[in-house]
């Protein structure tokens, strides 16, 4: 257990815990699954949800990382796919995604779980640029917002001033009333299975916010799920027309449903 100016941080095995006066985020973990079972069933949407690991097999480091960063994108405060994202991108040595995955970290705590960043700060030092860990430590004390920093190449929540801040929320700090939200609106669909409707408003979506990454990660879900390469294929083409650079998880998905027909 470990923390600094009244937050505690507790790694039990169970649980994954920040706490700030009267306010608590916990992730928990749930029991470890048999040995061999990310091997029986490598899909991380499967696999990772089961499992206490914080350490994967490196041949699934791609995949994992994608996985971890759909999570965050849905959740900011999933802070147990955020310190798994981390010691991932540190086992693989990728400085510049390691880089983006503390700051999404930061961004998503604020000013809280000071302990917890310095932690994950520290881990990384031996990996990181010199002048990135100096700007990561410049913000311990004051936190990190997703308005005041710059975008950064693999970071979910560094948006600039793109896309969707309203979503990014510090861990246990109140959300102000918006408007209607496009990624909200599909989860409300998804949540009473209307995969069709939750499609149809992402869709639109991103061809209208073409820069928020995380409204073309539930959209790739949904397509993945649901095998729809139709669509898939469809929307692929209109943003090839606007000139819009997509995540990497397209072409993933791409290469997947090609493989579907081989």
């Amino acid at each position: 257990m470990g923390g600094a100016s009244g937050f505690l941080y507790e790694n039990r095995g169970a649980d994954l815990t920040v706490e700030h006066n009267q306010t608590l985020v916990s992730a928990r973990i749930p029991p470890e699954p048999p040995i061999g079972h990310f091997q029986d069933d490598p899909e991380p949407a499967f696999v990772v949800p089961g499992s206490a690991e914080l350490a994967f097999p490196r041949e699934y480091h791609a995949a994992l990382s994608d996985y971890f960063r759909h999570c965050i994108a849905r959740d900011p405060n999933d802070l147990r796919s955020h310190v798994r994202r981390i010691y991932l991108e540190h086992e693989a040595g990728r400085g510049e995604a390691l880089h983006a995955a503390l700051l999404d970290l930061f961004i998503a705590l604020g000013r809280r779980g000071a302990g917890l960043r310095r932690r994950m700060l520290e881990l990384a030092r031996d990996i990181l640029d010199p002048r990135l860990f100096q700007e990561l430590a410049g913000g311990l004390a004051q936190g990190m917002d997703a308005i005041h920093t710059p975008i950064v190449p693999g970071s979910i929540l560094s948006r600039g001033i793109e896309g969707g801040l309203n979503l990014v929320h510090p861990a246990g700090e109140p959300r102000g009333e918006g408007p209607r939200d496009a990624l909200l609106e599909a989860r409300e669909y998804l949540e009473y299975s209307q995969l069709e409707e939750a499609r149809t408003v992402l869709e639109r979506a991103v061809l209208r916010e073409p820069l928020r990454a995380e409204l073309h990660l539930e959209l790739l879900d949904i397509y993945r799920s649901t095998r729809d390469s139709a669509n898939f294929f469809r929307l692929s083409e209109a943003l090839a027309g606007i000139e819009v650079a997509v995540p990497e998880a397209w072409q993933a998905l791409t290469e997947y449903f090609r493989s579907l027909n081989d």
